[in-house]
């Protein structure tokens, strides 16, 4: 006797050997041996033989009309061997209802299944719905597999034209684009970013690099139109500072934060204000541009673009622009022009500041120096025109500003390393090195940390919350609402305060400021669940904005490296086999050989550059002699932690103390262009990276 019987959701057909009770040991089709229970028999049989009930089922159900079996169903439940009965009009066969019974269990659309070989025809709007899904299905299918075909012949669809970015950066596995994406990689031989690039989804290998970004951090765009704010009434009434101010910064810089003044006030004594633009006066918790800056977090930075946490509109209405009267937060105090001794306390203003100029870095450097700004015999420099000895004050009561935090911090603060500012134009790159202990840097960061200490320990003495960055003895920088010392830097409390054109933390410590000064309720209290969500946020943010622009810095060095045409470089060994060249900010690891020692000076031959990948093979060719370079603590603390595969990894983030973060907390840049002609190079990666 042979048995037709259901196992695992199929049937199978075997030969009985024996039974025992409610179960058979049979033998299948393939000679192999197993028990079947009663219960699952569906037909048994004792002819044909099982292989040929089995060949004579497969061959009989393609001629079965499912829509006629579907009409012959009655309305209630039935059997499979009343159906078989039915269509064939027969006492039907073994073979007869083995097909019938195949169909109907092959056929969930048109017959559900009520029970061991019972079933139930659907009814006539059911089956309609799921025939419609499933032609609809059928069509999904065929597009898919049309969407395939063409990207793998490097066509590009519409659609995908559109979504190009989000299928890389952040795509849905589950849509049809993604899936017929991935069907083309098969097809076509290529990844996902090889096969977009070949059909044109984007310019360049920089244009993807910044698509896939902002399709993760900017999902609504990049470029926002939102309406400036209706002035403030009071803000006409803001009185308008005695002084003429001037900003120091880089020649690309257009968010102009900060900006000083010196009003010498005879017998030896002078009054140096500090002056932060003032976009809290005009940004509204809750409105429009507060809840940009808070998606935002903080404007990125990129060789050759950035992304500005405020539109445009209102930053151009807020930076401190050479030749405007703009509205500030100052802080001045009194100094001894000798000394550079501070007399007296600190005051706090809110005011209108008259920006005379604005200084470059690019124009001054070679000519403010330390020499000149200490030497009691120069008066005057014509590259700075009357803020020269305005210079020397400032300079002066830096120096002490920084040997009192040098005291609390139990040593010097080094700042002997070389930076390097990026400047694009049309695709062709240009870095420059720039030393991060330039005088003007030195002075612009020592005066940012004392108003950043200075108005922490405001909001504190008032007893309103602000958002600080904390560092205890031998711990790791942290944010928090509540003021505590920051060793790294050796000041009682640090709340960051002195770009809220470009951080977010930065703005609503300001909006916290002009309340207490207004003497008015503050903006945030202690508890306040958008006061805490921004301190969480924001370092999140402020990390991925950094590996960012890491990623796009090493793109823009192997585009140099080929732009030179050349092979051959000198670098340091920093660890192990890690080599970091010397004319450009690009870390290379050697390849099958053992480290030369920590600080050698080397001569490698980089080749096989992929910009896709971000990596170059490196070989080494020779070791210079002399003595090993000194490394500094720095440069150990900034070698960068992730690895990329084939020997490389990106550029590494600058891991500094807070003052060469303040240095840098503008958008630092060396234009090859003249100044008519700038083109934005903001270099923000030793930005605060006082936490490492």
């Amino acid at each position: 006797m042979n048995l037709f019987y259901e196992d695992g959701g199929a049937f199978k057909v075997g030969k009985v050997l024996q039974e025992h009770g409610n179960a058979y040991q049979v033998e299948t089709l393939h000679g192999k041996r197993t028990k079947v229970k009663a219960s699952s028999v569906m037909i048994s049989f004792t002819s044909p033989d099982g292989g040929d009930f089995a060949r004579e089922v497969e061959a009989g159900m393609p001629g079965v009309d499912i829509e006629l079996l579907w009409e012959c169903a009655p309305p209630d439940e039935f059997a499979f061997e009343e159906m078989a009965e039915e269509y064939f009009g027969e006492k039907p066969s073994a073979v007869q209802k083995g097909i019938v019974l195949n169909v109907l269990h092959g056929a969930p659309l048109y017959f559900h299944r009520k029970g061991k070989g019972r079933y139930r025809a659907a009814p006539p709007e059911i089956l309609k719905a799921a025939l419609a899904g499933l032609e609809k299905k059928r069509k999904a299918a065929e597009e898919q597999e049309g969407w395939a075909n063409a990207l793998a012949a490097g066509e590009l669809p519409e659609l995908f034209a559109k979504q190009a970015a989000t299928l890389l950066a952040r795509p849905d596995k589950n849509s049809a684009e993604y899936k017929a994406m991935m069907l083309a990689c098969t097809k076509a031989g290529r990844s996902p970013e090889v096969l977009l690039l070949e059909c044109g989804a984007f310019d360049s290998i920089h244009a993807m690099m910044r698509a896939k970004f902002t399709a993760i951090y900017f999902p609504k765009g990049t470029e926002v139109d939102i309406p400036l704010p209706d002035m403030p009434e009071d803000l006409d009434r803001l009185p308008v500072a005695p002084v003429r101010a001037f900003s120091i910064d880089d020649i690309s810089t257009t968010e102009i934060d900060d900006a000083f003044s010196v009003r010498h006030l005879g017998d030896g004594k002078a009054e140096i204000g500090v002056h932060i633009a003032a976009p809290g006066l005009l940004v509204a918790r809750g409105s429009a541009f507060d809840k940009l800056s808070r998606d935002r977090m903080s404007t990125v930075y990129s060789p050759g673009d950035k992304i500005t946490m405020l539109p445009e509109n209102l930053v151009e209405l807020s930076t401190l622009a050479e030749g405007r009267i703009v509205p500030a937060a100052s802080i001045y105090i009194t100094v001894d022009t000798e000394t550079g001794e501070l007399l007296g306390e600190p005051r706090s203003i809110i005011e209108k500041v008259p920006m005379a100029a604005n200084l470059r870095h690019n124009y001054l450097d070679e000519h403010v120096t330390v020499e000149a700004l200490e030497d009691p015999y120069i008066t005057e420099m014509p590259e700075v025109g009357e803020f020269f000895p305005d210079l020397k004050v400032l300079w002066k009561a830096s120096c002490g500003l920084r040997m009192q935090r040098e005291i609390e911090r139990g040593q010097p603060e080094k700042h002997a390393r070389i930076d390097f500012n990026f400047y694009v134009n049309d695709g062709i790159v240009d870095i420059t090195p720039r030393r991060r202990d330039a005088p003007l840097d030195l002075l612009v960061a020592e005066w940012a940390i004392y108003v950043n200490c200075q108005w922490g320990g405001f909001l504190q003495q008032h007893q309103v919350p602000g958002i600080y960055r904390v560092q205890p003895h031998a711990g790791r920088v942290r944010m928090s609402t509540h003021p505590g010392p920051h060793a790294g830097i050796g000041v009682p409390q640090y709340a960051w305060s002195t770009s809220p054109l470009r951080r977010y933390v930065d703005l609503i410590n300001q909006q916290q400021l002009i309340s207490v000064i207004r003497g008015l309720p503050p903006v945030y209290a202690a508890s306040d669940s958008d006061l805490l969500s921004a301190v969480n946020s924001f370092d999140v943010t402020y990390k991925a904005y950094a590996e960012y622009q890491q990623g796009m810095e090493r793109y823009w060095c192997l585009k140099w490296i080929q732009q030179k045409d050349r092979k051959r470089f000198e670098g340091v060994v920093v660890r192990d086999e890690l080599v970091r060249l010397n004319e450009i900010p690009l870390f290379v690891r050697l390849v099958g050989v053992t480290s030369p020692g920590r600080g050698v000076q080397v001569e490698v031959e980089l080749d096989q550059i992929d910009e896709l990948t971000l990596t170059v093979s490196c070989k080494l060719i020779s070791l210079r002699t002399g003595t090993p370079t000194l490394l500094v603590e720095e440069d150990e603390e900034e070698i960068p932690a992730l690895e990329l595969p084939a020997s490389e990894v990106p550029v590494a983030e600058s891991l500094e103390n807070e003052l060469e973060g303040e240095v840098a907390d503008g958008d630092a840049a060396a234009p090859a262009e003249p100044l008519e002609q700038p083109n934005e190079q903001p270099n923000e990666r030793a930005a605060d990276a006082e936490e490492a």
